[in-house]
């Protein structure tokens, strides 16, 4: 079975499962993480969520899709509008880590996705904020998905999540994954 194939089952497991409410989705292979988590969320019919953007300009409505290559999306004017994605049902808002909000919290969304992660990775305080947050929120289902591994490691937040789905598509593209691996080594050496 193919890794994104893998990673496809193992999020509508979580989506399916009762018991578990927080998600990890880690990994080098950014795009297809970003397109299977979409399509795993749309083959469970009408579903309403929240994407939170941590630190980002408005620009990353549109960047979210990008990451998944959907570039013909017409994303909201202003944060919390909603718009139509097949399926789903999406609105975005800015998060800011910096200070708790609770500004969500009495909404029950069926998905909240919580997006780029890699600016909190080390960050212990404003992690445990990302914890309390889940903790409070009615939502039904929080994923927390990352980009640019392995400059940015999320081992960090394994801690806070009920469940951890990693896709790296080394099976699937071993090239590119050994040539990210490269970069990777080939940068962290030119930094120290």
């Amino acid at each position: 079975m193919s890794d994104v194939k893998n990673a496809y089952n193992q999020i509508i497991d979580f989506l399916n499962n009762e018991t578990e409410k927080t998600l990890l989705l880690r990994g080098i292979a950014d795009k297809e993480k970003h397109q299977a988590l979409l399509k795993a969320l749309n083959a469970q019919g009408n579903l309403k969520g929240l994407i939170n953007l941590i630190h980002t300009s408005k620009d990353g409505m549109e960047n979210f899709f990008r990451w998944a290559e959907l570039y013909k999306v017409n994303v909201p004017k202003k944060y919390g509008q909603g718009m139509k994605l097949s399926n789903l049902t999406i609105f975005f808002d800015n998060l800011t880590t910096k200070s708790s909000s609770d500004k969500y919290d009495n909404y029950a969304f069926d998905f909240m996705i919580v997006w780029p992660i890699q600016s909190v990775t080390k960050n212990e305080k404003e992690i445990q904020m990302l914890k309390e947050m889940a903790e409070r929120q009615k939502t039904k289902k929080i994923i927390y998905l990352t980009i640019k591994e392995p400059w940015y490691n999320p081992d960090s937040l394994d801690s806070i999540v009920d469940r951890v789905i990693k896709l790296d598509c080394e099976n699937d593209d071993p090239k590119e994954y050994q040539r990210i691996l490269a970069a990777y080594e080939e940068d962290m050496k030119r930094r120290y």
